[in-house]
């Protein structure tokens, strides 16, 4: 049968293309597919709809997954008209079938004189026209990995987005008639009305990369082990941290090390929450070459970034980049080099993974 389908989309939205579907078979094989957004706002004609649909599903299959049942309303009305020789009925009901009519056959009987009878039954359908209006506010399912998602806000009132930060961590943002694109794992769409905030997912993009502040709140213990809950994690020189314990009941932070060989912090038994903090690295800069006693004497011409804050203690790494994704490769000699927050200088020997040595290293005057 034939009907005519029409949504209303808002500008913005991201919904489609559409499976339509029919009540007769509960819903589970579509009768069209891949219809567009805008041939659906037009007012889309289908002639293939199933005889004694009721109900059609229009399921949008793009970023976003809703769907909306529309419902057939069936209101029949009925005209009769009848003349001396001639009588015509005429019945129009509204439904969703083609125009149909019938003609029934006509009989004529001759006797002394000749009578003829003509019946005659019209049966005209008009298609609804459904329509229904869905908005823009919500959420796409989140694609699996860290994805940029640009956060719109429409209206000049404060709208909070609350989302899952590539390391898992939980942030949250505040935006008035602005937009704001952050890389995350997912996004929590604001409780606010309709149209008043867009959520964008763009393309995969790289979570942190570098040494960072982490706090661990632990909130309750391990079943094996009383006394505290066991975290994971990567020190910025690199070591895997695996189940340390640390007790419940109090804080405990320290500055891990963000990358693709890296462990995201955890707990790896036990619960808490959490939290992420500011870089712990420091800017400096660091001699190009070695000298095998003492490198007080040598020029600096490098910049660096060290891992830690306060001053450099063995197992620091010095890097070649802020995101700290290049290690200064050192030879074992001593190296000098200077913390630019502090003005001090010291020498210490640094190896090929530019880690500081737990022996020698010294202030240089």
């Amino acid at each position: 049968m034939t009907t005519l389908i029409t949504l209303n989309i808002p500008v913005g939205g991201d919904a489609g293309p559409f499976n339509l579907y029919s009540n007769t078979d509960g819903y589970t094989t579509p009768f069209a597919t891949g219809i567009s957004a805008a041939a659906l706002t037009a007012g889309y004609t289908s002639t293939v709809v199933p005889e004694g649909t009721t109900i059609i599903r229009v399921v949008s299959t793009g970023w976003c997954t809703n769907y909306i049942d529309i419902t057939i309303n069936l209101i029949p009305t009925t005209t009769t008209t009848s003349s001396s020789s001639t009588s015509t009925t005429t019945s129009t009901s509204t439904t969703a079938v083609p125009t149909t009519t019938t003609t029934s056959s006509s009989s004529t009987s001759t006797s002394t004189s000749t009578s003829t009878s003509t019946s005659t039954s019209t049966s005209t359908s008009t298609s609804t026209s459904s329509s229904s209006t869905t908005t823009s506010t919500t959420t796409p399912a989140p694609p699996v990995g860290c994805y940029e998602y640009t956060l719109v806000s429409l209206l000049p009132e404060n709208i909070v987005f609350d989302y899952v930060d590539c390391e898992g961590f939980p942030q949250s943002t505040t935006l008035n008639d602005a937009s704001e694109t952050v890389c995350a794992e997912s996004v929590t769409p604001p409780a606010a009305p309709d149209n008043k905030w867009d959520i964008i997912i763009g393309t995969e993009c790289a979570g942190l990369v570098g040494c960072y502040n982490v706090t661990f709140n632990p909130e309750t213990e391990c079943i094996d082990e009383p006394s505290g809950v066991k975290i994971s994690y990567t020190e910025c020189n690199g070591t895997d941290v695996i189940d340390q314990v640390i007790p419940t009941g109090s804080l405990f932070t320290t500055c891990v090390l963000f990358g693709p060989t890296s462990i995201n912090p955890q707990y790896t038994c036990g619960t808490g929450t959490i939290s992420l903090g500011a870089p712990c690295i420091q800017e400096g800069i660091i001699s190009a070459t070695s000298d095998p006693g003492d490198a007080c004497p040598l020029s600096m011409t490098i910049p660096c970034w060290i891992s830690g804050t306060g001053e450099p203690n063995a197992g620091d790494v010095i890097y070649t980049d802020s995101t700290m994704t290049t290690v200064f490769s050192g030879d074992g000699d001593y190296y000098k080099f200077k913390l630019l927050t502090s003005g001090i200088t010291y020498s210490a020997i640094v190896d090929a993974t530019g880690e500081i040595q737990s022996a020698g290293y010294a202030l240089c005057p």
